[in-house]
């Protein structure tokens, strides 16, 4: 019996030696196939990012980025990666400038630290690859407005009016003391240099504030008369005195045409109209005005205006506060909307009442960053507007923003009849006045986003 234990023993022994050993598949594969991150409470944008991997020319290199920098406030000094791979790798580590970290897939790293490199070795434990990973968030608020003062004081003369303008690639400033108009120019609205050339052809006393621009063109209206102006210094005027129609002042450029408002000098109706060349056409077939005829508190002079796309993309205007005929203020918000071909317009009164806008005259509006905004002005309690205002529903509601986020510099003093330019994505507040100053100073304001 025990022999055959031994023969037994004997067999089992052999069988094992000959049983092949197990063998296990290996791969030369080492890249990254995605890279996220484990959801963070306290970084809700980090999983909504979008993150790039390049693996480039050269085998053993990549780099891992995000493809817009993540919203201001994100922390990188602790987050988890979630990373997949083309095939399972013999190692990963992450290598940072204070730490090296073998990767078990729930490693929190500080990425705020730079350079960080994620290195793989593929399961061949030969070849591998090495990744610089930068991911980057905002540095600065986005929603931020950073506001300067460019010029103190233009001009040192006493009790002006002024209007600013972009033309040919610099700032203009028109000046009016009653007793004459002055040009200044800049190239950087930093800088400003006295025109040795005087505007010829323009009235004495002129209001400079009611000059328009048109395309290259600026127009003026006073005194039944129509003054243009095609190079800023020489301006051609076209008496309207024995017209059937008196024009009282520009209105605004807009939908490619100058448009102005003039009066009917039988019945005293007011209408608009728009000029090309020195030829006023009435607009008499304007839905909401029974034959064109404007309402008593429609504003003609010391209004803001704004022109835009609106957001079914038709061309828009908003004619805000100013004084009507009888020289009252009005609270008005009225919206001039093009409507179909053949010159089809719409005008509408979109007043609302609400504590953050009252009655205004001598405020300016600009679109910027997708809204309107206000500066200046002043109500009929002779309280100045301090406060910047906006408007996202296209001038139908208007509220001051936080000032934390925008707010103007503390050297500014409020005002109305200021000009406001856009321009490469940056605003520029010139000049203006108060009851008691006239201004000729310069602010640049930009949002970081924009930057």
């Amino acid at each position: 019996m025990r022999q055959y234990l031994f023969t037994l023993i004997a067999l089992t022994i052999l069988l094992v030696a000959c049983k092949p050993s197990p063998t296990y598949e290996t791969s030369s594969e080492n890249r990254v196939n995605t890279f996220t991150f484990y959801t963070d409470t306290l970084n809700p944008g980090l999983t909504e990012a979008i993150y790039k991997i390049e693996h480039r020319d050269y085998p053993d290199t990549g780099l891992i980025y995000n493809k817009d920098s993540l919203r201001f406030g994100t922390r990188l000094d602790s987050v988890v990666p979630y990373i997949t791979y083309k095939a399972t790798p013999g190692s990963a580590t992450f290598y940072l400038p204070n730490d090296t970290i073998v990767c078990t897939g729930y490693d929190t790293v500080n990425l705020e630290e730079k350079p960080v490199y994620l290195h793989v070795l593929a399961s061949d434990m030969q070849n591998e690859r090495w990744y610089r990973i930068e991911i980057d968030a905002h540095k600065i608020n986005p929603d931020l407005y950073i506001w300067t003062q460019l010029a103190e004081n233009i001009c040192s003369t006493q009790n002006y009016e002024t209007k600013a303008f972009y033309i040919d690639d610099k700032f203009v400033l028109f000046v009016n003391n009653g007793l004459s108009t002055q040009v200044y120019t800049s190239s950087d609205a930093t800088s400003w240099s006295l025109s040795n050339q005087a505007p010829s052809g323009l009235p004495v006393p002129c209001y400079v504030r009611d000059i328009i621009q048109h395309n290259d063109q600026l127009y003026y209206i006073a005194n039944k008369t129509v003054y243009r102006s095609e190079n800023l210094y020489r301006w051609t005027a076209t008496d309207y005195g024995t017209a059937s129609f008196e024009p009282i002042n520009m209105l605004m450029s807009y939908d490619n045409k100058a448009w102005c408002i003039i009066q009917d000098t039988t019945t005293t109706q007011l209408t608009l109209a728009t000029i090309q060349a020195d030829s006023i056409t009435p607009c008499t077939c304007i839905e909401g005005l029974k034959d064109g005829v404007l309402p008593a508190h429609f504003p003609i002079s010391d209004f803001a205006t704004a022109t835009f796309q609106s957001s079914s993309e038709r061309p828009r205007a908003m004619v805000v506060g100013g004084r009507n005929i009888k020289g009252g203020p009005v609270n008005s918000r009225w919206n001039l909307e093009f409507v179909s071909a053949g010159s089809i317009y719409r005008l509408k009164d979109f007043t609302i009442s609400q504590p953050t806008f009252h009655t205004l005259t001598g405020a300016s509006i600009i679109q910027y960053n997708k809204h309107l905004i206000m500066f200046g002005g002043i109500d009929n309690d002779q309280e100045w507007n301090s406060n910047i205002l906006y408007s996202y529903d296209e001038g139908m509601n208007w509220y001051a923003p936080n000032p934390e986020y925008n707010q103007l510099p503390s050297q500014y003093q409020s005002r109305h009849k200021q000009s406001v330019i856009v321009e490469q994505n940056a605003i520029y507040l010139i000049g203006g006045q108060s009851d008691t100053t006239s201004f000729s100073d310069v602010y640049c304001g930009r949002l970081n986003s924009l930057l």
